[in-house]
């Protein structure tokens, strides 16, 4: 990333030595015409000087000097307008000569969308509009496209209606570099995309770095290939935090321990706002070793209250899935089986005294009766 700002940075500074130089080239152009224009006015101003000085000897030589001097004036200024006119036509012409070349360059690249680069258009089966791609679709209307319905195309290029193929069938340009004509998609951009007959779609990312799972029903990472959580059709759900759907999403997903997805940008979006725990099954996340040991330094350093000695409370741990009786402190809960402070209290009060129970259940009685 740092390399590609380098180098654009490098370019524009190219770009801008270039534009200097050539504006200092006009300027000494300009300056030389300039300079040879007083030269000349000088010396016209000096010959006037002088054919002043010798007219007043004779009026019969000043009128033979004096036609004698007009018509070599005429010709001296016709001399130098031309001169002039041809050195400032060529340098304005050879300096500030327009180049379209870099323009046509860059227009010919443009094209595609935001999502794809692509030199198709599709023909929506759905609304018979023209769409460069299924999001751009998708953001402009109302409901959704199947791509793998599409049957016509238009070519960028030649503006050419035709089926669905590889190559235009007019200018015959290849209308991506990556071509699947199962799903319908075409890129010009290398992504390591790859069809995964299982997943019935395209994935980016190399088809050796990932492998399908078939009670998934996704392709996973290689590293998890001996090691993950099955959960059947898990890819087939929304994300539980913004509930799109994740098996035909473009967002990378994060896989935690626990097996359910979420997108990556939403799974750090819940640590951002402290929460640890699946939104699925409120299993934790990641390792929260360090957490459990800080807690243990609150709970040891926060003493409760001389009534509160003898409270137990039944809980459940959310980690590990097992109860537990433990004693009541108002930091955490913590686990005797597996030492998790993700934990919630399950059958009633935090109190040991039965008769207390007995009462609080009274005084309930009375509110209802009354």
């Amino acid at each position: 990333m740092q390399n590609g700002e380098d180098k654009k940075a490098r370019d524009v500074a190219d770009h801008d030595d270039e534009e200097v130089a050539s504006s200092d080239g006009a300027t000494e152009a300009v300056e030389d015409v300039e300079t040879a224009d007083r030269d000349d006015v000088a010396k016209e101003a000096a010959a006037d000087e002088r054919n002043g000085a010798e007219s007043s000897e004779t009026a019969e030589r000043d009128n033979a000097e004096a036609s004698g001097d007009d018509s070599e004036k005429a010709s001296v200024t016709d001399r130098k307008e031309t001169r002039k006119s041809s050195k400032k036509g060529d340098c304005v012409w050879s300096m500030y000569l327009p180049s379209t070349s870099g323009k046509e360059t860059h227009a010919s690249n443009n094209y595609g969308c935001e999502h794809y680069k692509r030199k198709s258009k599709f023909v929506t089966p759905c609304c018979n509009k023209v769409y460069t791609c299924r999001f751009c679709h998708d953001e402009q209307e109302a409901h959704t496209v199947n791509r793998k319905e599409v049957t016509e195309l238009i070519c960028v290029l030649c503006d050419t209606r035709q089926p669905v193929q590889a190559t235009c069938q007019n200018c015959h340009c290849q209308f991506g570099k990556y071509t699947c004509l199962e799903c319908n998609l075409f890129d010009d951009e290398d992504k390591n995309q790859y069809h995964c007959d299982g997943c019935g779609i395209c994935r980016v990312g190399g088809h050796d770095k990932f492998f399908h799972c078939a009670k998934c029903n996704m392709c996973l990472p290689i590293q998890l290939q001996n090691g993950h959580t099955c959960i059947e059709n898990v890819s087939h759900s929304n994300c539980p935090v913004c509930l799109e759907d994740i098996h035909t999403s473009r967002i990378p997903c994060h896989i935690p321990d626990c097996g359910h997805l979420l997108h990556r940008m939403c799974f750090e979006e819940l640590l951002n706002s402290g929460h640890y725990a699946c939104p699925s099954c409120q299993v934790s996340l990641l390792d929260m070793t360090d957490l459990w040991k800080y807690l243990d330094a609150e709970v040891s350093l926060t003493p409760m209250p001389e009534e509160y000695n003898d409270c137990k409370t039944d809980i459940l741990c959310k980690d590990c899935h097992e109860e537990s009786t433990v004693k009541f402190h108002i930091v955490g809960l913590k686990c005797l089986n597996c030492g998790s402070y993700n934990t919630c209290r399950i059958k009633g009060s935090p109190c040991s005294d039965p008769d207390s129970l007995n009462e609080a259940a009274g005084i309930t009685e009375e509110k209802e009766g009354s």
